[in-house]
């Protein structure tokens, strides 16, 4: 057992279940009182309860946005071990289609693990995404972007020829959903990325929790700030989404 995977079990009382490794990361599944979870490094990539559906986290906020459509063809860049995949299928089943970008084929195989179910249920393609989007045709009312390299948005994710292709990829109502790690590089770089984003779309920053290091850019091409709130406050208010409804209800311009 490796150092990271001693410091795992030994701090948060977490099991080792399976590990990938390579000469670059080290992935794990393990299981810990709050259910499963999928590190990178060490840092945790999705985690899931069976017993709760919301995690408190990130991943919490691209639920409600299904509710924008009546139906939705979404794109999601970035697997991860599958968290969003997982919630999102359990709240909308038939009424969503996913197509899943990962680059990563060790990642898949521990998302195969972690959501065997929910996995079967998407589009899965072992790929980097920015090339999917260049050849892909195929338009989405959706795209999540949730691409990280360790704790960060790889740099070319973050290129205006980027912003343009996941803008082409859109419908005409499209909207994008960005997960933006508030690292101290990152907070340095975020306007002039959300000046790029401001190009194609209405920019809005939903309010994340306190602490959470995460804040979700939200970029609608038509949809103003009013109509998103009046789709998104369809969703059934629970105590385990409160501080989702909260945070969008807050959302500010960016």
């Amino acid at each position: 057992m490796n150092v990271i995977n001693k410091i795992i079990e030994r701090i948060k009382g977490e099991k080792i279940i399976k590990t990938e490794k390579d000469d670059k990361k080290i992935l794990t599944l393990t299981k810990g009182p709050d259910g499963l979870s999928v590190k990178f490094n060490g840092i945790t990539y999705s985690r899931r309860n069976e017993n709760k559906l919301f995690t408190g986290s990130y991943w919490d906020y691209f639920t409600p946005l299904p509710l924008l459509y009546q139906k939705s063809n979404i794109l999601m860049i970035g697997l991860g071990g599958g968290t969003i995949v997982y919630q999102i299928n359990r709240l909308y089943g038939k009424k969503v289609q996913m197509d899943v970008v990962e680059i990563d084929e060790k990642m898949i195989e521990l998302a195969e693990d972690f959501i065997p179910e929910d996995i079967k249920k998407v589009n899965l393609f072992l790929e980097d995404g920015i090339k999917f989007l260049n050849k892909n045709k195929k338009k989405y009312e959706l795209v999540f972007l949730d691409a990280y390299d360790g704790d960060k948005i790889p740099d070319e994710f973050l290129d205006e020829k980027t912003v343009e292709s996941i803008n082409n990829a859109l419908t005409e109502e499209g909207v994008l959903a960005i997960n933006y790690a508030m690292s101290f590089k990152a907070i340095v770089f975020l306007q002039n990325y959300i000046n790029k984003l401001k190009k194609y779309f209405k920019v809005y920053l939903v309010n994340n929790p306190l602490g959470s290091g995460n804040t979700i850019i939200l970029c609608s091409k038509k949809m103003d700030k009013k109509e998103i709130l009046e789709k998104v406050n369809q969703m059934k208010l629970e105590e385990d989404n409160a501080n989702v409804l909260k945070g969008y209800n807050n959302m500010s311009n960016g």
